[in-house]
């Protein structure tokens, strides 16, 4: 009898000493189930998760252990010994809030992967127009939907789809809602923000390790999209359009936008039957020219500034200038307003980088010519052919600025 009780003495203490492994464990099953929700239908990316999930908690757990010993191996008895109730009571309740913690929060501080999803599913609006929304959730204040519906095959199809999803819009700092071919959940459940963690997956901690997995999934998800509305006016520049993606007989995506900010103007942003090669090839020195200019402008702004770099900046400017000053005639009236706007707002801040650079003042020219090229030119590489088609489909149309603004969400 005497032996009995003292082997129960000795698996008391044992279990005092070990009983916060159970924690551990708890985590331990948690991170599987966590990953696969997180890339459902993609079993490489999800275990390379588990396996980062499992350090972290692991991590993290060794020195929650500490504290959950020291007060129940230590505190908590003292208190009991002294009778001291209440204390014993409160630091009962602290060793149960660290578990608690532990257990919903563990893992978060050690994942340092960039854009980790903080989704919450909300209920979906009821749509219209042929819509059904199949998937709706928040991320902070991005509100984000995943609707269901086959492509409208004309215009009034169109503009009747978009109203129905402006319709849907709240106040956050980004609303969007993608509209796909099918409702299979492993497709619908995909947000724009898992999305672009598989579109840069050196952004996270295990690398490339299932990189070909992950591109995949991207094709196949992105293969489903018809197309997209995106709505924020606290982005600069703001956005509230619709936007259809189409496909050119040669394969091109191009896009048709519905662009509410500007009276519902339709903009087809697509490759026309008729682009000749010599626009063809003025759009590409066009492409070329203004990447080289922002390219020089980002290596003459660094701190310190390379050598040399405001000298090459100038010298770029004039023969790109040069260079583009030559046109096809349906295209002149590209050269000699967006094309034209973006040099001289160019030219400002290349003026104001000489200035400052011997000691002259030209903050106030550079800070405003700065900040448009920020909204309107800075992308000017990545849209120039979706502008040109647009100048090229609608001749002697001189769109402004803030027009053109919305073309840069049919790429983004």
């Amino acid at each position: 009898m005497k032996v009995a009780q003292k082997n129960r003495s000795r698996l008391a203490q044992w279990l005092g000493w070990v009983w916060p492994l159970g924690l551990l464990l708890i985590a331990w099953l948690i991170a599987p189930l966590r990953a696969g929700g997180t890339y459902p239908g993609m079993p490489c990316t999800a275990q390379a998760d588990t396996v980062f999930s499992l350090a972290s908690y692991t991590v993290l757990f060794i020195p929650t252990a500490a504290v959950l010993l020291w007060l129940s191996r230590r505190l908590i008895p003292a208190a009991l010994r002294r009778g001291l109730l209440a204390w014993a009571a409160g630091l009962i309740a602290v060793a149960v809030g660290i578990a608690i913690v532990f257990l919903a929060f563990a893992g978060v501080s050690a994942d340092r992967r960039p854009f980790r999803t903080t989704e919450q599913a909300v209920n979906c609006p009821n749509l219209g127009a042929g819509l059904l929304a199949v998937h709706c959730w928040k991320d902070g204040s991005t509100l984000e939907m995943n609707a269901y519906g086959q492509r409208p095959l004309d215009l009034d199809a169109v503009q009747s789809v978009a109203r129905a999803l402006r319709a849907t819009k709240q106040d956050a700092a980004l609303y969007e809602a993608f509209i796909l071919d099918t409702t299979d959940r492993s497709i619908v459940d995909y947000s724009n923000a898992r999305l672009f963690v598989l579109q840069r997956p050196g952004l996270t901690d295990f690398a490339d390790l299932c990189l070909s997995e992950r591109q995949a999934k991207l094709r196949e998800v992105q293969s489903h999209r018809v197309g997209f509305y995106r709505y924020s006016t606290r982005q600069s520049p703001p956005v509230d359009a619709f936007f259809l993606q189409d496909t050119a007989k040669n394969g091109e995506l191009g896009y048709e936008v519905i662009d509410f900010l500007h009276g519902q103007a339709t903009f087809p942003y697509v490759r026309p039957d008729d682009v000749q090669p010599d626009e063809s090839a003025y759009l590409d020195r066009v492409t070329a020219g203004l990447a080289t200019l922002n390219q020089d402008l980002d290596r003459a702004t660094q701190s310190p500034s390379p050598p040399g770099a405001l000298a090459a900046m100038r010298t770029d400017f004039q023969r790109i200038t040069v260079d583009l000053s030559s046109a096809p005639k349906r295209l002149m009236v590209y050269r000699d307003t967006r094309v034209k706007r973006f040099l001289e707002n160019y030219d400002l801040i290349l003026t104001a980088e000489e200035s400052a650079a011997r000691g002259q003042s030209g903050q106030a020219i550079h800070a405003s010519a700065f900040e448009d090229h920020r909204r309107y030119y800075y992308q000017e590489a990545r849209v120039t052919r979706l502008i040109g088609y647009l100048y090229l489909q609608q001749p002697n149309v001189p769109f402004t600025d803030e027009e053109l603004s919305t073309v840069n969400w049919a790429v983004f």
